[in-house]
């Protein structure tokens, strides 16, 4: 089944955008995959650690059929890098694998199920803020200095945003310092 056939650089762009978080070694096998989604005219690429899960999507012409496969990310990059520039790409998928052909090239890699990949749950958006890119670095240049690095209680080593009472807030801390910021803001829209 014909999953999409674009343009190289098409895929290419999209697929190093999530390919970044996928770890080559893994003790899941499915974690160092990309999952395809074909639906109607949009191809999606997600790309999960269990922690991050990253996830974009381009405009393809293609069959009406939906379609979801899962292929190695990095194998599938490192053959799109590969290609010459404004080759077309088919990409078919026949379980248990997915073929990549370009010209008179012809891959075949090894699909894992599309069930099997692990997704995280979509977040609940209660309301939308607006704030400006230096209002906000300043906020984060006020606070990053308390954040832990690398501690093995993870939960310290970010930091805690809020938005109350149309107050924007940042907290960090390591265990010893704390830091704290605010700024007044008003809600793009509640839903």
């Amino acid at each position: 089944m014909k999953l999409i056939q674009t343009e190289r650089d098409t895929l290419l762009k999209p697929l190093q955008s999530v390919a970044g978080i996928v770890e080559r070694r893994h003790t899941l096998p499915i974690l160092s995959n990309v999952l395809l989604e074909a639906t109607g005219e949009t191809l999606r690429f997600t790309a999960t650690d269990l922690e991050i899960q990253v996830s974009t999507t381009i405009a393809c012409e293609r069959s009406s059929e939906a379609s979801n496969v899962t292929v190695s990310a990095r194998k599938l990059l490192d053959i799109l890098r590969a290609l010459p520039e404004q080759s077309t790409v088919d990409i078919e998928s026949q379980p248990p694998r997915v073929t990549v052909k370009a010209g008179r090239s012809r891959f075949n890699l090894q699909m894992l199920p599309a069930e099997d990949f692990p997704r995280l749950a979509e977040p609940e958006v209660g309301s939308s803020i607006r704030v400006k890119q230096k209002a906000l670095r300043e906020l984060l240049l006020l606070v990053q200095y308390a954040m832990a690095q690398q501690d093995i209680r993870y939960y310290l080593n970010g930091l805690l945003i809020s938005v109350v009472n149309g107050e924007f807030r940042v907290v960090a801390t390591d265990g010893h310092r704390l830091a704290y910021a605010s700024m007044a803001i008003e809600p793009v829209n509640a839903k």
